[in-house]
């Protein structure tokens, strides 16, 4: 145990302690604290994807109707994977509008890695009504979105040349000159212009039928009567390319060697197929196949249709008459220009498959046509 001494003196009413008390430094904690932000930040930096773009403009200049034009861009990545993806705008379904599509729309690169993006800009009948009555334009923004990075925006425009491809029979029957020549509120007006059944409500008297479509069914009647495979055989791109600038301006008087009978047929099909409301009106489509059977009843089905488009029917119906007049040598029967005038695979053609033309939707084998063969 320990010896407990008396003290020798009384008790001092002073002691002097001695304390050691960590202290913080505030100049040199802010300087701490704010190299570790800048290093913590420029970690997360650098774990965030970016890519270069080499171009974010696209000009499509003078697009014509099914006539594709491709421009490109090249996507560079950084040091940091990533993921890429076209993606909608807000209130809108699809990243870009119908005429366009990227291609790819989206992938993954590895670092420093890069992909070459084509924009495929294509206008065919689903667009290109809307754009002869401008409607629409050629104008869009693509918005490419990486991946837990940034979003890039990509401007996309272009000027589209008229076409009849798109037009309605009606529009065309008013246009007496090439459509090419007229002015854009002259076709705006006429586009928008509503069917009428009675052409005594216009002041100027319309074509009986489509310019272009006589033009067609009148080179068709001069030299493709006695052609075998006619409507069955595929025409070749760059003659329909020839034969729609044709009836777009007007520019040749005779087609003559310029396009095969076959491309001329083909023209003439996808003419049909581009119209936004098909020979046989949409509204009179049910009842002209629960008519099929009988004359009297299909004849009083065309009788309600707008007069431009009875005429175009008869008119249709007379070529193909014609047609069947010389199946000895041409080989065609009802039952090809009735039933079977379908589009082919795109792997043979530049076309895919549709219903029939002047119904616009499938048909019965028995159809209204059939009562005119």
């Amino acid at each position: 145990s320990a010896n407990v001494f008396p003290a020798d003196k009384r008790p001092s009413d002073e002691a002097t302690c001695v304390f050691q008390v960590k202290v913080v430094d505030k100049k040199s904690y802010c300087k701490a604290f704010e190299g570790i932000v800048r290093s913590l930040d420029k970690m997360e930096n650098a774990s965030i994807p970016s890519v270069t773009l080499s171009k974010r403009e696209f000009l499509f200049k003078d697009v014509k109707y099914l006539q594709l034009q491709v421009e490109s861009f090249t996507i560079s990545n950084g040091p940091v994977p990533c993921q890429f993806e076209f993606i909608s705008k807000p209130n809108e379904d699809a990243y870009c509008k119908p005429w366009l599509i990227a291609k790819p729309s989206k992938g993954f690169l590895m670092p420093d890695s890069e992909v070459v993006i084509a924009l495929e800009l294509c206008v065919n009948k689903s667009t290109a009504t809307a754009l002869n009555s401008g409607e629409e334009k050629l104008e869009d923004i693509l918005v490419l979105h990486l991946d837990r990075g940034k979003d890039y925006f990509l401007s996309v425009s272009g000027n589209y040349l008229p076409s009849c491809f798109g037009c309605p029979i009606q529009t065309l029957c008013y246009m007496k000159e090439p459509i090419r020549e007229m002015l854009p509120e002259a076709i705006r007006e006429l586009t928008l212009m509503p069917l009428l059944t009675d052409d005594a409500f216009w002041e100027e008297k319309p074509l009986d039928v489509p310019k272009e479509l006589w033009m067609m069914v009148d080179l068709l009647c001069r030299s493709a009567c006695h052609q075998e495979g006619l409507f069955q055989q595929p025409g070749l791109r760059p003659e329909f390319e020839q034969i729609r600038d044709w009836l777009d301006t007007g520019t040749l008087d005779v087609l003559g060697p310029v396009a095969s009978n076959h491309s001329v047929a083909e023209a003439l099909l996808l003419f049909l197929e581009s119209l936004p409301e098909p020979v046989v009106c949409y509204k009179s489509y049910r009842s002209s196949l629960e008519c099929a059977n009988s004359y009297e009843m299909s004849s009083q089905v065309i009788s309600m249709l707008p007069k431009c488009h009875q005429n175009v029917f008869h008119y249709l119906v007379a070529f193909l008459r014609e047609l069947l007049k010389h199946t000895g040598k041409n080989h065609l029967d009802v039952n090809v220009l009735g039933k079977e005038i379908r589009m082919r695979d795109k792997a043979t053609c530049f076309r895919t498959w549709s219903s029939p033309v002047l119904l616009g939707g499938r048909d019965r084998k028995n159809s209204v046509l059939y009562q005119y063969a």
